[in-house]
């Protein structure tokens, strides 16, 4: 898998996300490809995951910044790709049709949860809150 980062001393204002490499991991073709022209057009590089095993290989990616998480991928969870996420401390969150289960709640605390349907919006607001943090201490 490769992945390419844009220079972020180059860093454009309308390209929030420059230099940031984002995961979008979704099982439905549409939306992850919405997903990820959003972030590209706000600068990101992208890795994309379509089922648990590419996602927690995806999760993985040296250079990765943060990731977005349906919670449903296949007939999954995505819990195994959100375990690396956080032992890696990569900044997260989770979208779905419906309530994260009480479980993963507990087990996630604090990790944001969009409820479809998303406006892409919010998607890249809820991202920039999630790297800026980030951003201020490099």
């Amino acid at each position: 898998m490769m992945v390419t980062t844009r220079d972020p001393e180059t860093r454009d204002p309308d390209l929030p996300l420059a230099g940031m490499c984002i995961l979008v991991a979704d099982d439905e073709v549409v939306i992850a490809l919405n997903l990820e022209e959003t972030f590209r057009d706000a600068g990101a590089d992208i890795v994309s995951a379509a089922t648990v095993p590419q996602g927690i290989i995806a999760a993985r990616t040296p250079n990765l910044t943060a990731a977005i998480l349906d919670v449903s991928l296949g007939r999954e969870t995505s819990e195994a790709v959100a375990d690396v996420l956080v032992e890696r401390g990569i900044p997260f969150c989770f979208y779905s049709g419906q309530m994260l289960s009480p479980r993963m709640q507990a087990k996630y605390p604090g990790v944001p949860v969009l409820t479809k349907p998303v406006r892409q919006e919010a998607f890249l607001t809820t991202l920039l809150s999630l790297v800026r943090p980030r951003k201020a201490l490099a």
